[in-house]
């Protein structure tokens, strides 16, 4: 981790949650994600006492300081000390409205070799944490306008586990991976009767990817019997990264057609047949293509478990595979494997056959011990397997959680590991203590990723009402 804020990296673990009826919801915005359940989240809680729901506006206040060890960045560096300030405020009105903004601050209390304190800002703050357009984005900590299944709904914020639709084209992905690159990411959703709409940005200030899709639901379309919507639902996506920002690398345009295909929905379970295809195009080569077939299943056990798991065989090769845009990419578009090998842009992978496993599983609530997990595989016939994985857990009355991912690529080939940890303990109703720790790779003007270590304690306080 890089000593981001707390309350992002509880994004980490997203699962299925809500029980699916029988009956849909009026808007066909559920079908719209990777499963027709909504998604949640190990959300930051209000401290105990603090005054939440209603109407009216509500306000939010927060500051953590630490000590962060960090390395340089550099071939052969040094792991400096820094200082870690995090303050925040936050603005809510009712459900449909919250602002909250923030700074991540850096200052560099010890310099080890190579020397990089001159060029600090006020010779503390860290420098890299702020040198590009893009940086100032980090500021807008979280923006909701409206809610997800209304006509309209913005988002703004750090992606950390980011899919659209189905995730053929961009799944998992996360836009805070790279230590020196901290944009905020932003998505637009329109529903409009039997069509609904999602673009999306990895980085609103400057020229990264874009991705859009389109969702049909022909059953809606064709019928105003209840019982036929979200039966029958036809996708159209398309991403693009123009490359202009954390660091120049390789462009990439990727669309994708599928279909899903409802072939069970009961009480607490439904199931969906999957057929998708996708295509590469890229200058100088003829498009390459793939295509998938599936199965997934939603539901929620007696017991009230919420499990989601989708399996896929996919046929691809060449220079596309689904998921390109995945929670490795932001490391991936300088080294496909490893750290100094090509970019993924210009990975040619063997022809062939894989397998995708994606299973996320919720278990408790509020006021008793909550866990959260969340896995994706893929296994290639080459022997090559791709994963990330993600588990997290929260004491009953909320003072104790902890969350840790894992983001492994090219296992059998030529690996590499993403790993972060983090872990909060309140200790009174607005004072906690909080530790992180992780690996960090700095990607290098001539796209060599450099590794690291980092690690950090430190306390905060906060309040709303």
């Amino acid at each position: 981790m890089t000593g981001a804020p707390f309350f992002v990296l509880l994004a980490l673990v997203t699962t299925q949650s809500s029980t699916v009826q029988e009956e849909p919801n009026e808007e066909p915005s559920s079908s719209g994600g990777a499963s027709s359940v909504t998604t949640a989240r190990l959300d930051e809680p209000a401290p105990p006492g603090a005054r939440t729901g209603g109407e009216g506006f509500g306000f939010s206040a927060q500051l953590e300081v630490g000590a962060l060890s960090f390395p340089s960045g550099t071939p052969g560096g040094g792991q400096d000390l820094f200082a870690r300030v995090y303050p925040s405020l936050g603005l809510t009105k009712g459900e449909t409205f919250v602002l909250r903004l923030g700074a991540n601050l850096r200052l560099r209390v010890l310099d080890e070799e190579p020397k990089q304190k001159e060029n600090d800002y006020g010779g503390y703050l860290r420098r890299e944490d702020w040198d590009e357009l893009s940086d100032a984005g980090q500021v807008v900590r979280m923006l909701r306008i409206g809610q997800e299944g209304r006509p309209v709904f913005l988002r703004v914020e750090p992606f950390v586990d980011e899919t659209l639709g189905r995730g053929y084209l961009v799944n998992r992905y996360s836009n805070v991976l790279s230590p020196d690159y901290h944009p905020a990411g932003g998505t637009l959703t329109f529903v409009k009767g039997a069509v609904r709409a999602e673009v999306l940005a990895s980085d609103v200030l400057a020229a990264r990817i874009f991705a859009a899709e389109a969702l049909l639901d022909i059953g809606r379309l064709a019928s105003e019997e209840a019982r036929r919507f979200d039966r029958y639902l036809l996708r159209l996506s398309a991403a693009h990264d123009a490359g202009k920002a954390g660091g120049e690398a390789p462009t990439m345009t990727l669309a994708s057609v599928g279909g899903d295909v409802a072939l069970y929905k009961g009480e607490r379970l439904r199931t969906w047949a999957l057929l998708g295809g996708g295509a590469r195009f890229t200058e100088g080569y003829t498009p390459d293509f793939g295509g998938l077939l599936g199965l997934a299943m939603e539901g929620q056990t007696s017991s009230g478990t919420q499990l989601s798991v989708t399996l896929q065989g996919r046929k691809q090769g060449g220079r596309f595979r689904f998921g390109m845009f995945g929670p490795d990419y932001e490391l991936g578009r300088f080294s496909g494997v490893g750290l100094s090998e090509v970019p993924l842009a210009e990975e040619v992978l063997t022809s062939g056959f894989s397998g995708y496993l994606e299973l996320s599983v919720a278990q408790g609530g509020p006021d008793e011990l909550m866990l959260l997990g969340s896995l994706a595989a893929q296994y290639f016939g080459f022997g090559r397997t791709d994963a990330d994985v993600s588990v997290g857990f929260e004491l009953p009355g909320a003072r104790t959680r902890a969350l840790a991912r894992a983001v492994l690529t090219a296992l059998g080939d030529r690996p590499r590991y993403s790993l972060g940890l983090e872990v909060r303990q309140r200790v009174f109703n607005h004072f906690y203590a909080w530790g992180s720790g992780g690996t960090v790779h700095f990607p290098q003007p001539d796209g060599q990723l450099v590794r690291g270590v980092t690690a950090g304690v430190g306390v905060g306080v906060d309040f709303q009402r």
